[in-house]
């Protein structure tokens, strides 16, 4: 019979793990009736609640007709209603755990089934009690829980098979009277089994304690153990015993796994972060506490205050990224943003990550790295502008014959009015000056707009995006690279409208250039009646522009072609290419959100086609940083705010 109490479904659990036919009470009062009426032999009492209630229960049940004949279970919340439980009639008091539960049931079935004594007979049938127990443990299903009948003079008077199995011990052993519970305790534990025997022996039971066995071999067993007196003496007793040996191997492995995650985690400049969806809390490493903070102190563990560390530029777009994480099935995820450091100034970082999902799919935890970027991003842009810088270099001659042609002629044109002028003075022919500065003009806005385009090419930019003109950067490219090309085959152009594309001037101008000087450079000298560099641009669906670069060299090997992006990979000879140009090209592409590739036959020239993302009108400064190359723009940052 287990009666109600917040204990009762683990009472229930566990004596149908052991076979008992268990019921449980309507309420107090249906409980008393039923015992009254039908052959009960435990019942459960949940003292978890109210003490006073469970006391009162307690010396109903041994008030009751037939009430001395029923083990009363006990299971107490705190460990100092023991006395007080075992005073009011209960047979034994368990603790409001699984196991403790457990153990206590069996004692108490085995309390039933003791046999009746004489009083006048005590000692000799307690002995006949201990051996039938003894048996009964033995012939028991006690194949995991060790059992033994043990004296306050240190003896084990009987024990399972299961015990025997746990301290290499035979049955001979105990017939023998060899086995000891002294002796078989570690010295150094001694004390504290005196102290719990002195407990049973005042209260008839303590609560279960982990100690450990010496085994024949030498080494030491784990156990936990829960010793109780036998009813109605005070040196004899029984102890249920349990091997905690896998439970300590598992606990020392975690402990192992945990500290080599330590080790890793100190050994990585990468800062972690564990978060509970369901409550909120963040938690991090100690890199994350010193990322954001000094030593911690002023770090919070709410999310709302890990976000407001987010740029406030990027912030929308990584909560947007997080919610389509949260909701979508992905088990990873990347993030690129900007966050606030504890000296006021933002680092470029990279979050990496999983989702933890349930059985229905719901995410309920994630776990992320975050590593600063911020020494990565400025050599990359120092990278494109010396392979930017050296893309011009190459140009240097032709550009300076660009320059040098419109200076001649501004040169001599100035020098014609000045003479003009001075010689006739009043009487100079206005038409002839006009004429002779018009081209000085002319020469004057060819030379700046060369010059504009050195400067767009040769500036140090921040790599925000926005909308750019594609006929613009080709026309800028053209003038910068006209003599070279002109020098080597015949400029084709085919360009066709497009709109604004999601990119950068001054890279996107790179890309372009380093595909026509490598165009250029691609095709035989002496030939540039034959040769051709053809640059097409055009729509393609859906919603971006294809830009080509297609000459009629020699072509590309199918086996240079898989490496043809790959930093610092060249056909040419040594010191005359870094192998970095078509790498940067497509590193630059792909942060557009776009797509470079190649298609080539050997003796048929090459083709390099680029395909980058209409810009969209209303995109914003926060769409410039996207959660990784190639994510999707954002749509909803309200929502995310919210």
């Amino acid at each position: 019979m287990v009666f109600p109490g917040g204990s009762a479904d683990a009472a229930l659990a566990a004596a149908a793990a052991r076979g008992h036919a268990a019921v449980p009470a309507r309420d107090v009062e249906a409980g008393l009736d039923l015992l009254a009426t039908q052959p009960f032999d435990v019942a459960v009492v949940g003292a978890d609640g109210p003490l006073g209630e469970a006391l009162a229960l307690c010396r109903r049940l041994r008030a009751a007709p037939g009430g001395d004949r029923v083990a009363v279970v006990a299971i107490a919340g705190d460990a100092a209603a023991t006395v007080a439980l075992l005073e009011a009639g209960a047979t034994v008091v368990a603790a409001a755990d699984e196991l403790s539960i457990a153990i206590q049931l069996d004692a108490a079935s085995w309390w039933v089934r003791r046999p009746a004594a004489r009083a006048a007979d005590r000692a000799p049938a307690e002995r006949a009690l201990l051996e039938r127990a003894g048996r009964s443990f033995r012939d028991g299903s006690a194949e995991v829980i060790g059992l033994f009948v043990w004296d306050v003079a240190g003896r084990i008077l009987d024990a399972n098979d299961a015990f025997l199995r746990m301290v290499g011990r035979a049955r001979e052993d105990v017939e023998a009277g060899r086995l000891n519970w002294v002796a078989l305790t570690p010295p150094e534990l001694r004390a504290a089994d005196e102290r719990a025997l002195s407990e049973v022996r005042k209260h008839g039971i303590c609560p279960p304690f982990e100690k450990e066995f010496l085994h024949r071999d030498g080494r030491r067993l784990p156990v936990l153990i829960a010793p109780a007196l036998v009813e109605g003496a005070r040196d004899r007793g029984v102890c249920f015993v349990l091997d905690l040996t896998a439970r300590r191997a598992a606990e020392g492995a975690l402990r192992a796994s945990e500290e080599r995650l330590r080790l890793v985690v100190r050994a990585t400049s990468d800062a972690f972060w564990d978060w509970d969806l369901s409550s909120g809390r963040v938690t991090g490493s100690e890199r994350m506490r010193s990322f954001y903070g000094t030593g911690g102190a002023d770090i919070e563990e709410d999310a709302a205050w890990w976000f407001e560390r987010v740029h406030p530029e990027d912030r929308d777009r990584v909560m947007n990224a997080l919610r389509r994480a949260i909701e979508g099935k992905a088990s990873t995820f990347e993030l690129w943003y900007r966050c606030l450091l504890a000296d006021g100034s933002y680092a470029d970082v990279q979050d990496r990550g999983i989702v933890l999902r349930d059985g229905a799919g719901k995410a309920y935890r994630m776990l992320g790295a975050v590593s600063d970027v911020t020494e990565r991003r400025q050599m990359e842009t120092r990278l494109l502008l010396a392979d930017r810088m050296a893309s011009l270099g190459t140009l240097a001659a032709g550009v300076a014959h660009e320059i040098n042609n419109p200076l001649a002629y501004m040169v001599t044109n100035v020098d014609f009015a000045r003479k003009e002028l001075r010689a006739r003075g009043a009487a100079a022919r206005a038409d002839a000056l006009i004429a002779a500065l018009d081209e000085a003009a002319e020469g004057g806005a060819r030379v700046r707009h060369i010059v504009s385009g050195l400067k767009t090419f040769s500036r140090a930019d921040d790599g925000a995006l926005g909308p750019v003109e594609v006929d613009r950067v080709i026309q800028l490219v053209l003038r910068m690279a006209q003599q070279q090309i002109r020098s080597k085959a015949r400029l084709v152009l085919e360009l066709g409208p497009v709109p604004p594309v999601h990119a950068n001037e001054a890279q996107l101008g790179q890309v372009i250039l380093n595909l026509l000087v490598n165009a250029a450079q691609a095709l035989p000298d002496g030939n540039e009646g034959e040769n051709e560099i053809r640059i097409t641009t055009a729509a393609a669906p859906p919603g971006r522009v294809r830009i080509e670069v297609r000459d009629t060299g020699p072509g590309i090997a199918p086996e240079l072609r898989r490496r043809i992006f790959d930093p610092f990979f060249t056909t040419k000879p040594i010191g005359e290419g870094t192998g970095l140009g078509l790498a940067i090209c497509h590193g630059i592409v792909a942060s557009f959100g776009g797509e470079i590739g190649v298609e080539s036959e050997v003796g048929r020239g090459a083709c390099f086609r680029v395909l980058l993302p209409v810009w969209r009108e209303g995109a914003g400064a926060a769409d410039e940083r996207e959660g990784a190359p190639g994510d999707p723009l954002d749509e909803y940052p309200e929502e995310a705010a919210q």
